[in-house]
């Protein structure tokens, strides 16, 4: 039986809006935004006590563009402009992804772009959103250069919002009483921290939207996109299959597909606790429980390094044992 927790959550921020970044930006580290563009333009800067802006994102509606860049000592630098898959009046959710290099950004779990660092990431102590927008939720989820409690668990979110969050550490017994607001698009995507060998167990808390599609979970040998896929696990309610592969140098295996098992739950409009055990053999799949699929391992277990998460599944908490 693992710890309770208890969430309080009141959607809606002030804006302009600041938050610590605490601990500091580091690999891995992401920063996830939610809301509504009203008008013209708003802005999501990562900034210094000394007012340098390390990373300044930029959804220009009235453009038609994304435009990033970067400030030190009140001067701008060369502005970057992308495509902006952003529209007035329909919710959008924006994650930020700090890497060694760059900022990698992604819109409605599409990938956009991504950002040079034209200084130290670390510099940056404080998220700031201001401009045109109704702000929803503010997350900050620490990156491989945070070593936590030890409680063994993967990175955990540290969301900010304009009520009180409060998690022990662990993983809750039963699906929190507060689910997150109705679902307007697709999932956001994200990669998280956790390191998996054989006797591992990872726990996923989430809740599947109402008319949703399709999600998926992928054990990454790395913190990118493209990294190879130990055990790649896609349920497709449009279809009804559990489709199960693995990826190794961009090249995708043998699809193993089964039905949903009758007996399990696993629908839109439903609350799920998913569980990915490492044994010596396979990856084995729970559900509420129930062992819903296994996948022999085709990639020796012991190299995975995260957690990617996409598609059609809002997730609350993620652990490890």
């Amino acid at each position: 039986m693992y710890p309770n927790y208890s969430v309080g959550v009141n959607y809606g921020l002030p804006v302009p809006y600041q938050s610590v970044i605490s601990p500091a930006l580091s690999n891995g580290t992401q920063i996830h935004l939610t809301g509504t563009a009203t008008g013209s333009r708003f802005e999501v800067n990562l900034k210094s006590y000394q007012e340098d802006t390390i990373l300044h994102v930029n959804p220009r509606l009235d453009d038609n563009a994304l435009v990033l860049n970067s400030a030190q000592n009140g001067f701008w630098g060369q502005e970057e402009r992308h495509g902006l898959p952003i529209y007035r009046g329909i919710r959008f959710a924006i994650v930020i992804l700090a890497t060694d290099h760059d900022f990698k950004i992604a819109i409605n779990n599409t990938h956009v772009c991504e950002f040079y660092q034209r200084l130290p990431m670390y510099l940056a102590q404080l998220v700031e959103v201001k401009g045109d927008l109704n702000l929803e939720s503010v997350r900050i989820y620490p990156g491989s250069g945070y070593n936590g409690s030890g409680t063994g668990l993967c990175s955990q979110p540290q969301p900010s919002y304009s009520g009180d969050f409060v998690a022990s550490c662990g993983l809750p017994s039963a699906p929190p009483n507060i689910l997150p607001p109705p679902f307007t698009g697709s999932g956001v995507p994200s990669i998280q921290s956790c390191r998996i060998h054989t006797g591992s167990r990872i726990f996923i808390r989430g809740f599947i939207p109402p008319g949703a599609n399709r999600f998926e979970l992928n054990l990454l040998h790395g913190y990118s996109d493209g990294d190879d896929i130990a055990f790649h696990f896609n349920p497709r309610f449009d279809s009804r299959t559990i489709v199960k592969n693995y990826r190794r140098n961009g090249q995708w295996g043998q699809e193993e597909n089964q039905s949903f098992p009758s007996y399990t739950p696993l629908m839109p409009g439903s609350s799920v606790d998913l569980q990915i055990a490492c044994n010596m053999d396979a990856y084995t799949v729970y559900m509420n429980n129930y062992l819903i699929g296994e996948f022999y391992h085709k990639i020796p277990p012991g190299h995975v390094m995260a957690l990617q998460y996409k598609g059609d599944i809002i997730v609350g908490s993620i652990g490890q044992l």
